[in-house]
């Protein structure tokens, strides 16, 4: 596939589960990295809540696909199960529409 999504996840985590959302994620993220479609995550944390754990992906998908595909993956199940306790409100996508690009 030639296409490619952007997006951010805002994940806003619960201040008891800081350590356990964070090592969660990062299996998820070193997992997810091995994909074919697959291009680049950065992993930040908010400066104004330091629970809030902020990603942005790219992957050479559509949107439709990324939701129905890669959201569903055996390594993402357990990590999604426990979002529900880990989280203090609802995770949040926020999906991009490219215009134009800068690149190094």
């Amino acid at each position: 596939m030639s296409e490619k999504t952007s997006f951010i996840v805002h994940l806003p985590g619960k201040p008891e589960a800081r350590e356990e959302l964070y090592s969660s994620l990062l299996e998820v993220l070193d997992a997810m990295s091995g994909e074919p479609d697959f291009v680049n995550t950065y992993l930040h944390r908010s400066a104004e809540d330091p629970d809030t754990l902020v990603l942005y992906e790219t992957w050479a998908c559509s949107p439709q696909y990324f939701q129905e595909h890669h959201l569903k993956k055996t390594y993402r199940v357990e990590y999604e199960k426990k979002l529900r306790d880990l989280l203090k409100a609802d995770r949040r996508f926020e999906w991009l529409d490219p215009i134009r690009s800068y690149e190094k």
